[in-house]
């Protein structure tokens, strides 16, 4: 039986208990430092709070630890690595393999993404030096992926959905050379997201080359499993609650179909969910969506024209008059809605509903004089965010209540659907009078499970005659029951422990030695020597070597542009405001570099 795991992000602990209300079987957070993304920091006090949250569905926690660091570090990345194995938790997920160097605790280890994750011998490096899970590359098709998954035996993990870095990762230094942030850090600066000015293909054209839109693979679920993919990750450390709700309801649901549809399967926490929405991807952020390169290359994985939200498409306008806007279909608006459109510059441009005045028009606020026919996309829905804040505790352990026995001693069983079982006696009861009223009493008072983990599964009586209990006693009976079930439950979730050997297996480099390698401390330099790698340049963040591309990507601007070896001379350059950066192809691996304009 293979586990599948839906494994959502949590920016602080709030979204972490909203991912686990949702339907993630983990969570992924940043610690209070050497997370990637350096703005999303949490205390080890709030990262405790959702550990003990999560065990109580037997969902899982995984702490990013995933920037690379300097010698002046280690000491207190080290020390933080073992406060987080004193709060249990379940792995963490780190990038500098400096660590491995460590006196480290025995706590799984995954391998973040940004250790560009995108061989089979790559792979199996890893999972030989130790690792329990694997991050590959997004860039990866299903075929790829598929003989990692065949030449490895390590658990694989793979993005379904979210923001997409245009560069392959941990191999970008852009942000580091223009802005001194660098991405490897936790401080990316974004330059993948600046308007550019683009030389050398036909005209010079303005627009947003790198900016890639965000990855939605829901229908490419079955397919990843087939092929090797065992946990689902949904990118998004820096998204708010409701959009981490939203995005891990719609895979929750859509994995459940296919575990329910196959006997090789099941998911990896315990639980059911119940929703009062529907979850729908179009209504949170999104720049657009592209499936990658799962299947084949595609042409338009970038949005050019804007690195902003366009949310859900609402249709073209039928007519605007002031700050009327009619449009050519039906739609349910909400006062307080956000709506964009291109203007007359090419800039995505936002308005906000101040009136509903029928399903096809609405009155915005600030006048408009739109062409007929001018796209337009809602980017915030009033309606769905106050579902989304309402929604909490749907997550459930269905619970199977039994009152059985005589009045000289009546069992009460609370038994959850994994096989944990609770039992209270109650000796000497009293015959209640009116056996009816009781037996409803009984029911009522004891499957009121409100605001615990529990929902009830089924109930039943098995008695030779009705007591009378008082409803203060049902409700001390029902609340002792279920104190104790969620202790046993927890007492059952078992934390996993593997402790690091050293090895000293080949470093499959392939190519001469540069900062790529992103060693930025003496430990990081000695694992790769002691794996069979010498003459180890220091990190680009460390010692700048502009002979090295500042990005690397499977994405090409000529390729998006319809423009593939139509014999346009190289390079190409972008420029915004501060620099300019040379573009050159390598056409024999599909690839496109980008280089710092000396």
């Amino acid at each position: 039986m293979r586990t599948i795991e839906l494994l959502s992000p949590a920016k602080d602990l709030e979204t972490g208990i909203a991912a686990i209300d949702h339907g993630a079987d983990a969570v992924y957070i940043g610690g209070p430092s050497f997370g990637a993304r350096a703005t999303a920091s949490n205390s080890i006090e709030d990262i405790e709070k959702l550990v003990t949250y999560a065990d109580q569905v037997h969902a899982k926690v995984y702490v990013t630890v995933n920037t690379i660091l300097y010698d002046n570090e280690i000491e207190q990345a080290v020390s933080l690595i073992w406060k987080l194995y004193a709060i249990h938790v379940d792995a963490l997920i780190i990038q500098d393999l400096g660590l491995l160097e460590c006196e480290l605790p025995p706590i799984p280890l995954h391998a973040s993404t940004q250790l560009n994750n995108r061989t089979a011998e790559k792979v199996a490096f890893l999972e030989q030096a130790g690792f329990s899970q694997v991050v590959l590359a997004r860039e990866l098709n299903l075929k790829q992926i598929q003989e990692i998954a065949q030449q490895t035996s390590v658990p694989l993990e793979f993005f379904i959905h979210g923001a997409l870095c245009v560069c392959y990762n941990g191999q970008c230094y852009m942000s580091a050379y223009a802005t001194k942030r660098s991405g490897n850090r936790g401080e990316c600066s974004q330059m993948c997201r600046h308007k550019y000015h683009l030389e050398g293909l036909g005209e010079p054209k303005d627009g947003y080359f790198l900016s890639t839109k965000d990855l939605h693979l829901g229908e490419h679920l079955a397919e990843l499993i087939d092929a090797g993919i065992s946990s689902f990750k949904i990118e998004g450390r820096l998204k708010d609650k409701e959009y981490v709700s939203n995005v891990t309801a719609y895979f929750r649901k859509r994995i459940d179909a296919i575990i329910a549809s196959r006997k090789d399967l099941e998911r990896s926490s315990q639980g059911c969910e119940t929703f009062n929405f529907e979850p729908n991807i179009e209504k949170t952020f999104s720049r657009g969506f592209t499936d990658y390169y799962i299947t084949s290359r595609k042409n338009k994985i970038a949005n050019i024209r804007s690195p902003k939200s366009q949310g859900e498409y609402i249709g073209k306008v039928s007519k605007s008059n002031n700050c009327d806007l009619c449009f050519n279909a039906k739609n349910q608006f909400s006062n307080g809605d956000g709506l964009c459109f291109y203007d007359k510059d090419g800039e995505l441009t936002g308005v906000t509903v101040n009136k509903v005045i029928n399903q096809s028009t609405v009155e915005v606020n600030k006048p408009l004089h739109l062409p007929v026919g001018t796209e337009v996309w809602r980017n915030f829905s009033m309606a769905f965010s106050r579902q989304l804040s309402q929604s909490a505790n749907c997550r459930k352990i269905p619970v199977n209540i039994t009152v059985e026995g005589k009045l000289t001693n009546i069992t009460f069983t609370f038994a959850d659907i994994y096989g944990n079982t609770v039992t209270i006696d109650r000796a000497e009861n009293e015959p209640a009078k009116n056996s009816q009223k009781a037996q409803e009493t009984l029911k009522a008072q004891l499957c009121k499970l409100g605001d615990t983990i529990f929902s009830v599964d089924s109930y039943m009586a098995n008695l030779t005659e009705i007591p009378f209990i008082p409803i203060s006693e049902l409700n001390d009976i029902r609340r002792n029951a279920c104190e104790r079930l969620l202790e046993k439950r927890m007492q059952t979730h078992k934390v996993p422990e593997k402790a690091l050997s050293k090895t000293t297996h080949p470093f499959p480099l392939q190519g001469p030695a540069d900062c790529r390698l992103n060693v930025a401390n003496h430990l990081a330099e000695a694992f790769y020597k002691e794996h069979g790698v010498t003459n180890i340049p220091p990190a680009f963040e460390c010692e700048p070597q502009l002979d090295v591309p500042l990005m690397t990507t499977k994405y090409c601007i000529r390729y998006q542009l319809q423009a593939c070896q139509q014999g346009h001379a190289e390079p190409l350059f972008i420029s915004d405001a501060s620099h300019k950066f040379r573009v050159e192809f390598d056409c024999n691996k599909c690839e496109m570099n980008i280089y710092a304009c000396k």
